[in-house]
């Protein structure tokens, strides 16, 4: 277990703290995320030990979002100045105001695309989304400890978004990959995977209900078998007794 400077780590503690921040590695950086873009900022390199040793004390805690933030701490929603086309996209508002994705699929998928770039399955390498070219030459810079960790949170990351995808079925996983992970749009989406026009917002709300399910987020559903079946009508639907044509008695 790692030690740090107690003058450090109490620093840190207080940004934390005093700024409703958290932290997030990305270009071979520690990143300050916030709920506004303007707070975003990269973290001294001089903390970076400090870090490592309280999410190795366990002080660190890993959120859905990949962001670490203090332990007992409520997560925070976190606004970064290069918001992912992803997010953008399912924050549209519909015509009456409300988002067309609720919570809970939009938390799933974001959880999906941190497992995506944590473990660096992307084939394409961008300067806001993806490791930067040739970033393995500012490895030497880190400690052994955090070249370990963040090899094993690669393999992790790898094998939950296998898991995900198996979960939700080859029917859906596609449209997950193109718009949660690739960023793609619902036209792209629905040209490169066949579908009907306009059908790839309804598409990808299903996968993100049975992405949430498997991350349980939202509880599982199971049919109780055919047994249980009496109608295919709604809750309290009354069937209607019309009279007959001829009210004469038959003879």
């Amino acid at each position: 277990m790692q030690t740090t400077s107690p003058a450090r780590q109490q620093k840190l503690q207080n940004l934390l703290t005093a700024s409703d921040v958290a932290l997030h590695w990305r270009n071979n950086t520690w990143n300050v995320l916030g709920r506004k873009a303007a707070q975003q900022r990269e973290l001294p390199k001089t903390l970076h030990k400090t870090v490592e040793s309280m999410i190795a004390n366990g002080h660190l805690i890993a959120g859905d979002d990949g962001a670490f933030r203090l332990s007992k701490t409520t997560p925070a929603p976190l606004v970064r100045a290069d918001e992912s086309p992803f997010q953008r996209l399912i924050n549209k508002r519909e015509s009456n105001g409300k988002s067309y994705f609720d919570a809970e699929q939009i938390r799933a998928g974001e959880k999906l695309r941190t497992h995506y770039e944590r473990g660096n399955l992307s084939a394409r390498v961008t300067a806001n989304y993806q490791a930067r070219s040739g970033g393995f030459d500012h490895h030497e810079k880190s400690s052994d400890n955090m070249l370990a960790r963040m090899s094993e949170d690669t393999l992790a990351a790898r094998q939950a978004v296998h898991a995900a995808l198996n979960a939700v079925g080859p029917e859906l996983s596609s449209m997950l990959l193109k718009v949660c992970c690739l960023d793609s749009g619902f036209e792209d989406a629905e040209r490169q995977l066949n579908l009907p026009r306009r059908a790839g917002k309804a598409v990808l709300a299903m996968a993100l209900t049975r992405l949430a399910r498997h991350y349980h987020f939202k509880p599982r559903q199971r049919h109780s078998g055919p047994d249980k079946i009496g109608h295919w009508a709604i809750e309290d639907f009354r069937p209607a007794i019309q009279p007959l044509a001829n009210s004469g008695h038959l003879a």
